[in-house]
């Protein structure tokens, strides 16, 4: 199948080259502005700190990329979909809450719930909202991505999955 998201304008914030071209290829445009369907954010890698070694400015700033930034951006989109009328979907794409140290954990930990929140609140509105929690950057992502941005995820909202090519 192809053409999932064709007529679909999407707004990437971050960087997933596979997201990007997973999108496309389903026929998506990328789009800057108040003018998208869909709106992903992809959490920017970060490196991983133990948590006796961090301080409380390291703290809160993990916190606001993690999770304030999302929210925020979420809330814009959901905002300007009730103006337009119209629904949409946001999906949240970052690391699991194991891989990059007790702050990153905190902020997986709290998407995942805001994103279950999320989902059942705005749904009532045709806003779906999902996660993918992974470290993985390639064609699998992208393609879940897609997947779950489409209208064949019309009645997904509120799942948080991940991803795990370890094998």
């Amino acid at each position: 199948m192809s053409g999932w998201l064709t007529g679909k304008n999407v707004c990437i914030e971050g960087a997933g080259p596979a997201i990007a071209a997973a999108l496309t290829a389903q026929g998506a445009a990328l789009v800057e502005g108040d003018a998208c369907d869909i709106w992903v954010h992809i959490a920017p890698p970060t490196m991983a700190k133990p948590a006796h070694e961090l301080s409380h400015d390291e703290w809160r700033a993990s916190l606001a990329a993690g999770l304030d930034r999302r929210f925020l951006g979420a809330k814009a989109f959901a905002d300007a979909c009730r103006t337009r009328g119209k629904g949409g979907a946001v999906l949240f794409v970052g690391a699991p809450e194991q891989a990059l140290g007790a702050d990153q954990a905190a902020a997986a930990g709290a998407l995942g719930n805001l994103t279950k929140t999320l989902g059942v609140e705005w749904a009532r509105d045709g806003i779906r909202v999902n996660s993918i929690l992974t470290r993985d950057a390639g064609q699998t992502l992208g393609n879940l991505a897609a997947y779950l941005v489409s209208d064949y995820a019309a009645y997904v909202t509120g799942a948080v999955m991940g991803i795990d090519l370890d094998d």
